[in-house]
């Protein structure tokens, strides 16, 4: 199964980052920066994949389905382009938090992490696991590989906060850019 087919045939998505934001929660503009920073990427190429990536995010609004996020605190302060864009993308992850069928959760630089992260990882149910490289997305449903990728989901998961906590901390990291304001260029 490709990327795609696996997340909209999932019925739970489970994502850790530790670098960029998950795929299911990228606005456009986001998406568009980590497309293009692929170093054989056409303009072309890039406006397809946005195109791709956005529409698949309609399965986080589908009634049965449920989305669990987990980012370290440095995934929101690793930013492309401008603070406004920044300001755009934190104000998108509040409204998608929530959503009924959404859980964003994020562990703060303030806490130790679980687990030393090696790279970002999304689960598909209890069947698959996506891993994103530079320039791909390899999809495996190897059983050892999965249940290995779910304990440190599951491990990252309980170092997170979540709720309110984590509403405190996206306004926090908003507050931050809005005080950058036009005083940093890209």
């Amino acid at each position: 199964m490709t990327v795609d087919e696996e997340v909209r045939s999932a019925q739970l998505v489970r994502s850790f980052q530790c670098v960029v934001l998950p795929a299911m929660l990228q606005s456009a503009e986001y998406a568009r920066h980590v497309f293009a920073s692929t170093p054989t990427a056409t303009d072309e190429e890039v406006g397809r994949a946005v195109a791709t990536r956005v529409e698949r995010q309609s399965v986080l609004y589908e009634p049965g389905r449920e989305s669990v996020f987990v980012l370290t605190e440095a995934v929101l302060r690793t930013w492309p382009g401008t603070p406004a864009l920044m300001l755009a993308q934190l104000d998108r992850l509040l409204a998608v938090e929530s959503l009924s069928t959404v859980r964003l959760g994020v562990i703060p630089w303030r806490r130790p992490v679980p687990v030393l992260p090696r790279h970002g990882f999304t689960l598909c149910d209890h069947r698959a696991v996506v891993v994103e490289t530079l320039g791909s997305e390899r999809v495996s449903g190897d059983a050892d590989e999965v249940a290995a990728y779910e304990e440190t989901f599951s491990r990252f998961e309980q170092g997170a906060v979540f709720g309110d906590e984590v509403r405190e901390l996206l306004l926090l990291v908003m507050m931050d850019f809005r005080d950058l304001g036009d005083a940093v260029t890209p």
